[in-house]
């Protein structure tokens, strides 16, 4: 059931920073196509770039790529521990993201809320709003809460509940 759910989380935040990356190569060779070609930039995409497109391409792609186990580990200390001990330390890993994440989730959704209250918009030749852009931290962050609350339930059914682990599924 959570890999039901969490496969779900996984395949709209994935797309999110599918669609981020693309949009912003696209921009980009269009800008220096632009630039260098015709001698006329695309005013706004380094802003657009920098405010929104890269910070969505992170915070909604470290989620998933955590969830599908596709990040860097260095697994040579728990390759040789038993398996219970293993899932162990998998749900040590993931308690403390789940703490780092959730406490980033928390106060950039407050920054991200003080700055659509003052209506606070970026100083640049496009009055961008702020809070757009720091409304992606929490949002991404808050993927990752998710990924990590899932992982430890997973991992503790793992180790101490059925040994295929198909409750959690």
């Amino acid at each position: 059931m959570i890999r039901k759910y969490m496969a779900v989380v996984d395949h709209a935040f994935t797309a999110v920073a599918v669609f981020a990356l693309a949009f912003m190569t696209l921009l980009i060779v269009a800008d220096v196509a632009l630039r260098y070609g015709a001698g006329t930039p695309i005013f706004f995409a380094h802003d657009l770039v920098v405010l929104y497109l890269t910070p969505a391409v992170f915070f909604f792609g470290f989620g998933p790529t955590y969830w599908r186990a596709e990040h860097l580990s260095v697994d040579l200390l728990t390759l040789n521990l038993p398996h219970r001990l293993r899932e162990l330390t998998d749900v040590v890993s993931s308690a403390i993201g789940l703490w780092v994440f959730g406490l980033l989730t928390w106060v950039a959704w407050e920054r991200a809320a003080k700055s659509f209250a003052n209506n606070e918009v970026i100083a640049s030749i496009v009055p961008w709003p702020a809070w757009a852009s720091y409304a992606l931290v929490p949002i991404g962050s808050a993927a990752m809460v998710l990924v990590c609350a899932a992982r430890i339930v997973i991992s503790l059914n793992n180790a101490f509940g059925r040994a295929t682990g198909e409750a959690a599924q």
